[in-house]
């Protein structure tokens, strides 16, 4: 599929701005954003990654905190016992207990979805579970799905219902690309199910022996937001991209969204290309269409929470194109996760900063947020953009290593914080180039490293090994 528009945004990473501690924001703070037409409340403070804000039909907010627990927030105040605590959900980097959803007939039934991370021996899974929520506890739980592929990094997770009162949930690739387009796996798609877990009887691959019947759609490499758009019911998605190349997606039934075969603002026949692109990275998280009133100049739009970008994005998609760009609070709170419409019409989000090793966590560490309206209309800041072209320049060498080791091992291969050096003799997993090419080639996912098979050419990760080797000889006389 030809690509219909691809726009690199400038960048939106900077030095991240102290965090507001008192229950509202500074009177400074506040006055500049009374006239640009709102003010932010804190509601809540000291939170460890809330993952997933919810509201249920009387008001009352639940949401995830990543580190395993339910919490409750109604009348003012955040309830001192959560709803139930996951006991050993594994904490590395950005697992734990991320998505959840409220079925579109909790009144009647009282079911809430929640997704969160599991150890299988050496190996990282996701499960997705049914409750029901009673007396602000959780009972009766059914496994809707479980052994879901999952990572460190790449894990996904939103859950959403659908107009259709289908449970659709996101997947990550897990740090395997190549399995993105393998339809016998769970990765890097979206799942399509019935509240109980059972196969919908119209899904795209019902009837493909070869493929997992959940499949709604494929070739993702880690989906963070699902959004249905109000009057057309169309499906919308935002996906981190490998280096830069985020993307937001109109979903389509049983379509390929092209990882790691494309990327960025590349196309290929078969492979639907993103509405648009953003490099450098914004790192999209959870995405939501506007429902309330209070907020006039937002109606219609898709709202983007952003994680490296730390802003929310405004967009106006219209089928297969996006025909605008705005910005709010950019550099303001960090790290931004969740956001939801609340039902009294304002929107509320949560910041991220406990993230190894992008995350700047401190004092009051994660917050709620609440933005209401004041002073008039929305003021929104344009996002300038440019149109690259189509053809994409094969990287060098240098390139590639810095746009799959730099970010973990430094762009000299020295060693960060984050990950061991790559020279000398520092390597842990096999100093050959035999053995490099098998780690590049399959990863090491215990350890967070991606396995490149497939995403880069056989040729490239050759070179990458023969590159890595050459820096060994050289330091080692």
């Amino acid at each position: 599929m030809k690509l219909k528009i691809s726009l690199v945004l400038i960048s939106l990473s900077a030095a991240f701005s102290a965090f507001e501690t008192s229950k509202h924001s500074s009177p400074i703070q506040q006055q500049q954003q009374q006239q640009q037409g709102f003010v932010i409340d804190t509601i809540a403070r000291d939170l460890v990654v809330p993952w997933q804000i919810v509201f249920l039909p009387d008001g009352t907010m639940l949401f995830t905190e990543r580190e395993g627990r339910l919490r409750i927030y109604r009348d003012g105040k955040l309830a001192p016992k959560p709803a139930i605590v996951f006991q050993n959900v594994p904490l590395n980097n950005k697992s734990g207990l991320l998505g959840m959803c409220v079925h579109p007939d909790f009144p009647k039934n009282n079911f809430i979805y929640l997704a969160h991370n599991y150890a299988q021996g050496n190996a990282m899974k996701l499960r997705v579970m049914r409750y029901q929520f009673k007396n602000d506890s959780l009972t009766d739980p059914k496994t809707i799905f479980e052994n879901i592929p999952a990572n460190r990094n790449h894990t996904g997770c939103r859950l959403i219902f659908g107009p259709d009162k289908k449970l659709y949930v996101s997947t990550g690739d897990a740090d395997q690309p190549a399995m993105s387009q393998d339809l016998k796996a769970y990765n890097g798609k979206i799942l399509r199910v019935n509240d109980d877990g059972t196969v919908p009887p119209d899904n795209p691959f019902v009837k493909t022996d070869s493929a997992r019947k959940e499949i709604w759609s494929y070739g993702h490499r880690n989906p963070q937001g699902l959004a249905f758009q109000p009057g057309t019911n169309d499906l919308y998605s935002s996906e981190h991209g490998p280096t830069g190349g985020d993307e937001i997606n109109r979903i389509r039934k049983g379509m390929n969204y092209g990882w790691p075969v494309i990327h960025h603002q590349e196309s290929k026949e078969g492979m639907v290309s993103p509405l648009v692109q953003y490099t450098p990275s914004v790192g999209p998280s959870e995405a939501m269409f506007y429902r309330g009133e209070k907020f006039p100049d937002l109606t219609g739009k898709l709202l983007v929470a952003c994680l490296r970008g730390e802003s929310i994005l405004v967009l106006s998609p219209e089928k297969d194109s996006i025909t605008s760009q705005q910005i709010f609070l950019k550099k303001q709170y960090g790290r931004i996760r969740s956001l939801v419409t609340g039902p009294d019409g304002n929107i509320y989000f949560s910041t991220s900063q406990i993230d190894p090793a992008e995350g700047k966590g401190g004092p009051p560490f994660d917050m709620i947020l609440r933005m209401r309206p004041v002073g008039g209309n929305l003021r929104l800041e344009s996002v300038t953009t440019t149109t690259p072209q189509i053809a994409v320049r094969k990287p060098t060498t240098e390139n590639l290593i810095q746009q799959l080791c730099g970010s973990c091992h430094g762009n000299d291969l020295n060693g960060t914080a984050r990950a061991k050096g790559l020279i000398g003799n520092n390597l842990t997993y096999g100093r050959d180039g035999g053995a490099i090419i098998k780690n590049i080639s399959n990863g090491i996912p215990e350890k967070g490293m991606p396995a490149w098979k497939g995403a880069i050419s056989d040729d490239d990760i050759d070179k990458i090994a023969q590159f890595i080797v050459s820096r060994r000889i050289v330091v080692g006389k």
